[in-house]
């Protein structure tokens, strides 16, 4: 933070660390939804990738909007929104996979 915030602006320097860890903590979140972006796209359905974003995106959000209104909370929420949109749009990823993946194995044989 102290690359782009002067140094005595420590109220600055404090909220930015705190969103940095919020999303450092949850970055293999983003992870996994790359990876079945890519799974999707290997397996010629690049529609569901497109889908994952739309999840992902959209709930990021709109839990921004309602996190940030609730007092107490405020624009904190807009940090966890990221990784809880994130985590949705993994399980809806991984679910489809695991409903779609026998029919998969069989077309590839």
């Amino acid at each position: 933070m102290k690359i782009f915030v002067a140094p005595e602006e420590t109220e600055i320097i404090a909220i930015g660390t705190e969103y940095l860890r919020i999303e450092g903590s949850f970055y293999v979140g983003i992870g996994y939804l790359f990876l079945l972006y890519g799974l999707y796209r290997a397996v010629c359905l690049p529609s569901m990738s497109v889908v994952l974003t739309v999840i992902s995106l959209g709930i990021r959000v709109a839990l921004a909007y309602v996190l940030a209104a609730i007092p107490g909370i405020g624009y904190t929420g807009i940090w966890w929104a990221v990784p809880i949109g994130w985590a949705l749009a993994d399980i809806v990823g991984v679910a489809y996979y695991q409903r779609i993946r026998q029919r998969l194995y069989r077309t590839a044989l």
